[in-house]
């Protein structure tokens, strides 16, 4: 097996009609969410984005019944995917009340009662005892144009009316169905969107104040494995807002998924940049110059075989110490 101490992945994902992550709401119109990039020509530029926030959410809800699944303590908070995890667990609260041996003890109970808060994180600003996710995401940013200039992501505003059946019949005539059926403005968007995320798998377990593993080796495997399993998921359901009517039409995927055997991390480059995955290589080489074979590549050009090889890891992975 393989010994992973980080792997990074960097896609572009090929997304059409999805309305995953709004702004809000004004009046009747629904807003997308809109950022300012800089593209690879040094030039601003305002496309669609999906915020990293929402993939880890799209992850986490992948990854709780992956976690449950191999037998991993998830605490009932973090079962129902609550945003504070184990926070609000009662014996969490009652330990916490009881504890005299500081913030590290603290950690050790979230790892050992809690394998979501492990992987994903909390910050229990009581105690000031912040537990670090060992997951990252970036925006998920729409590209902006082409090398003709033609735009690469594009959002549409659709009219919608939601019919009240005791009333239909009356609107269908001369009077307007204004003031009577609900109607309402939907975003969506459509477009080639730059996609990086890091796992740092060395750290599923490790104890951020005291530097020391509080979980089984073999436990650290179980659940390092369903991190990278979960994210292979995120990429074939991203879930979101608005999937019950816009349920995303995944048309594309390529990428480079990079692992690190070495304190040296994953390296990332934003697919923003046309030669990412050129790039990566490169990065690649020169990490390898310090520790040789200590940074792998495997590139894909379909969903199938992204995940494919993000499986294939999975089941061949170790981690440090184990």
């Amino acid at each position: 097996m393989a010994t992973i101490h980080s792997l990074s992945l960097c896609a572009r994902l090929t997304l059409d009609l999805h309305s995953l992550n709004n702004e809000g709401t004004e009046g009747n119109q629904q807003q997308t969410r809109m950022v300012h990039i800089i593209d690879q020509k040094g030039e601003r530029k305002v496309v669609n984005a999906i915020s990293g926030d929402m993939f880890k959410h799209i992850l986490v809800e992948h990854l709780t019944p992956l976690l449950e699944e191999a037998n991993q303590p998830v605490s009932p908070y973090a079962r129902q995917l609550h945003p504070d995890r184990i926070l609000p667990d009662p014996d969490f609260r009652k330990f916490v009340a009881d504890n005299k041996d500081g913030n590290s003890a603290i950690l050790r109970y979230m790892f050992q009662h809690c394998a979501v808060t492990d992987i994903a994180g909390t910050l229990f600003a009581e105690k000031a005892a912040a537990r670090k996710s060992c997951v990252e995401f970036g925006w998920v940013v729409g590209l902006p144009e082409n090398g003709s200039g033609e735009a690469l992501t594009t959002t549409e505003q659709y009219f919608h009316v939601k019919y009240d059946p005791q009333t239909r019949e009356k609107g269908a005539g001369g009077e307007s169905v204004e003031g009577r059926q609900a109607i309402f403005h939907r975003p969506a968007s459509s477009g080639i969107y730059a996609l990086i995320c890091n796992l740092d798998l060395y750290r599923v377990g490790l104890n951020d104040i005291t530097r020391k593993y509080d979980v089984d080796p073999s436990d650290r495997k179980t659940r390092a494995q369903a991190l990278v399993r979960s994210l292979a998921a995120a990429l074939l359901k991203p879930t979101g807002a608005q999937r019950n009517t816009q349920n995303p039409h995944i048309v594309a995927c390529e990428g480079v998924v990079v692992t690190s055997a070495t304190s040296l991390p994953a390296p990332t480059v934003s697919p923003l940049n046309d030669g990412y995955r050129e790039q990566v290589r490169e990065i690649a080489s020169v990490l390898n110059g310090v520790h040789a074979d200590g940074v792998t590549i495997a590139s894909f050009d379909t969903l199938a075989d992204g995940a494919r090889t993000l499986i294939e890891i999975a089941e061949s992975l170790d981690v440090p110490g184990a």
